[in-house]
């Protein structure tokens, strides 16, 4: 009897939370293209992610009662890194937070430590993947001693209905991504302080 007990409350609590369906919100890199109306920035730069911050796994709504997790860092990370080229003169990935020897080798200006915050939702009661996603990037970008120099953040959104999601149903993460990436191009381009 208690056994029975025991699993009529798990199915319960499974049906009241539902359950988390991995997707992967990183957009198609051929959509990251350069921003052709303003010239690159002639500087090098670097980007740390810290690895617990790379596979740190993140759970969002979905519809239906459902959810959706993701590794927004890691997803989302080879599209950052294009991004960063079509800004800049040259872009290096450093292993750790002061890694003297690799910003000194690649004659690094600035140093860039991205920050990801999602949310998503569907108002669907059927069917699981997001509607609308929402990925706010901001980027703290420090010289190569580590003074702050300046700090950006821009909203990326992504919709999709049904019809196109069916066979994508990361559509919606993938184009809040791609939304969030262009739009952060286009604010380190416009940055004077990055071209002193």
């Amino acid at each position: 009897m208690q056994i029975t007990k025991y699993i009529v409350s798990v199915l319960t609590a499974i049906a009241i939370t539902g359950c988390a369906h991995p997707i992967a919100i990183g957009p198609d890199i051929a959509k990251i293209e350069r921003d052709g109306a303003k010239a690159p920035v002639v500087k090098n730069v670097a980007y740390y992610i810290s690895e617990d911050v790379r596979t740190k796994e993140v759970t969002t709504p979905g519809g239906g009662g459902d959810k959706v997790s993701y590794q927004p860092y890691r997803d989302m990370e080879t599209a950052f890194y294009k991004m960063l080229t079509n800004v800049f003169g040259s872009v290096t990935k450093l292993k750790t937070a002061k890694d003297a020897e690799a910003i000194s080798r690649n004659n690094v200006s600035y140093i860039i430590t991205p920050e990801i915050v999602t949310n998503s939702s569907s108002p669907s009661p059927f069917t699981w993947p997001p509607t609308k996603f929402n990925v706010d990037l901001t980027c703290q970008i420090t010289d190569a001693l580590g003074n702050p120099v300046l700090t950006k953040s821009v909203s990326g959104e992504g919709n999709a209905e049904f019809s196109e999601f069916k066979s994508d149903f990361s559509l919606s993460g993938k184009r809040a991504s791609q939304d969030a990436l262009l739009k952060m191009q286009r604010v380190l381009l416009e940055a004077a302080e990055l071209r002193k």
